[in-house]
């Protein structure tokens, strides 16, 4: 498989002129190919390739002589977004400079050293930055002998955000397991819900639109759609201290969560979204909890993002770490060594660094 600049500069409009944002073509460390960087071109500072799991999943699927290139590549998705759950702790470091414009220290996943990458190896954590770049070689090992095939990694520095970018005669489509705003692929696959990080940009002949509806059949779409099934399909649990109904109902939801194994992220995201629905998000506010870590220098201590949601007056804690959800006495957050810190009140940059365990 050849770069073609061309065509990736045209994915690149492409998808500038769908997300309303510029984005900056990122090519493979130490790419031997001549190009402007006023064009918008650059190579990853990272390192570009696969972890054993998935090397030999791709290796599996390259046997594969049944499947379309375009299934593979929605296989190679869904593997990705069930092995790795989002880095919540991310979140902590990333500060609003402007409208829609976020910065973040580049040592976090995008310019790392030896360190942080044996420190990623002891659990499966990652952030975009890390995740497109597997996704990114390994559809480029599937289509290296097929020259109308173009790879790329899209960075919309605004959201300090990388997506993968595929382009081929037929089509031109993008590629996100964790998207910024919503739900991410990583939680909805997992869940089974459908992809909604995979967005066509370009496709005549519909021919990668019909295989992702075909990869999205039988999957809901709202997270709310696929609880209320489940509740259905379950005894409602016990409800021994006359709770809410409001609080049992988010107790069950939370107990149906469990099966996915979820991260604390995705539990964050799914709850969120629930809650939003069915109570209003005026019922809920944001709340960091601190993870200590082990080291002697706090550099793998994290931060992660739970919820309060009010219900008749009374403050519940969503905590995705513990997969719980209890009272909240509001002195928990004000404990300034509590675990519990107030979501304005937590301030992290570059100086406070974070190793990668």
């Amino acid at each position: 498989m050849k770069i073609d600049i061309d065509k990736l500069i045209k994915l690149n409009a492409l998808a500038s002129k769908h997300f309303h944002k510029k984005h900056t073509i990122i090519l493979p460390p130490g790419e031997k190919i001549n190009f402007n960087n006023a064009l918008g071109i650059e190579c990853d500072k990272g390192n570009w390739k696969l972890e054993d799991g998935l090397q030999e999943y791709v290796e599996i699927l390259l046997k594969q002589k049944n499947l379309s290139d375009e299934m593979k590549v929605l296989m190679i998705f869904e593997k990705i977004c069930k092995d790795y759950v989002y880095d919540d702790n991310l979140i902590s470091y990333i500060k609003k400079v402007d409208d829609d414009v976020f910065c973040l220290p580049d040592w976090y996943g995008r310019d790392v050293n030896q360190d942080w990458e044996r420190n990623r190896k002891t659990h499966n954590r990652r952030i975009c930055f890390e995740l497109s770049r597997y996704l990114a070689v390994a559809i480029m090992q599937l289509f290296e002998e097929k020259e109308n095939f173009n790879v790329c990694i899209l960075w919309n520095k605004d959201l300090t955000h990388y997506l993968v970018g595929l382009a081929s005669d037929e089509y031109s489509v993008t590629l996100d397991t964790d998207d910024f705003f919503y739900i991410k692929d990583l939680t909805r696959i997992k869940t089974g819900l459908t992809a909604k990080g995979i967005t066509i940009l370009e496709d005549t002949n519909e021919k990668f639109a019909n295989v992702l509806t075909q990869f999205n059949d039988g999957r809901s779409e709202y997270a709310i759609e696929n609880v209320e099934t489940k509740r259905m399909n379950m005894a409602n649990m016990n409800n021994t201290d006359k709770e809410d109904e409001q609080v049992l109902f988010l107790k069950e939801v939370m107990h149906i969560l469990e099966e996915y194994n979820l991260d604390s992220q995705g539990i964050f995201e799914y709850m969120k979204e629930i809650i939003d629905i069915k109570l209003g998000s005026e019922t809920r506010r944001k709340i960091w909890k601190r993870i200590d870590g082990e080291d002697s220098h706090r550099e793998s201590t994290r931060y992660i993002r739970c919820l309060i949601v009010n219900i008749n007056g009374k403050e519940y804690l969503v905590d995705g770490d513990q997969r719980i959800i209890r009272e909240f006495q509001r002195e928990e957050e004000e404990n300034k060594r509590g675990s519990f810190i107030p979501y304005s009140a937590l301030s992290r940059g570059d100086y406070d660094y974070y190793n990668g365990k």
